[in-house]
């Protein structure tokens, strides 16, 4: 059971890559169906899963905000390098994150809010 729970959490994780095929928030809605369908019945998958979405929606809160400084005409160009950055900050997590769920490891996502808590005792 513990290699397919890894295979869940890392599927998870990389179901994040879905902002590739640049619909709104498919970013958060690829780890969100996985988390749904395995949440109760992994306690794994359910933190893999959280930690997912909250770096997830903390990204894509960011990128609102940036998005809408770059309409601001002084502001345009740095803030489209920005967001050029910032996407290419979001592949790579996803990716270190998958890899680490592939070692059995629950990554720390940097610059993460915490809108989902972790569960009580777990990591």
């Amino acid at each position: 059971m513990a290699e397919q729970d890894r295979a869940w959490e890392t599927g998870c994780h990389l179901a994040a890559l879905a902002l590739l095929i640049k619909i709104p928030v498919a970013n958060v809605f690829g780890p969100l169906i996985v988390w749904l369908i395995r949440k109760n019945t992994s306690a794994s998958t359910d933190q893999h899963g959280r930690a997912v979405l909250n770096f997830q929606l903390a990204m894509t809160l960011y990128f609102v905000v940036l998005f809408l400084l770059g309409k601001v005409d002084a502001l345009a160009v740095p803030v489209g390098l920005l967001l050029r950055v910032w996407a290419y900050l979001n592949i790579f997590f996803i990716l270190r994150g998958a890899y680490e769920s592939a070692q059995g490891k629950l990554y720390a996502y940097p610059l993460s809010i915490r809108f989902l808590p972790q569960q009580k005792g777990s990591q």
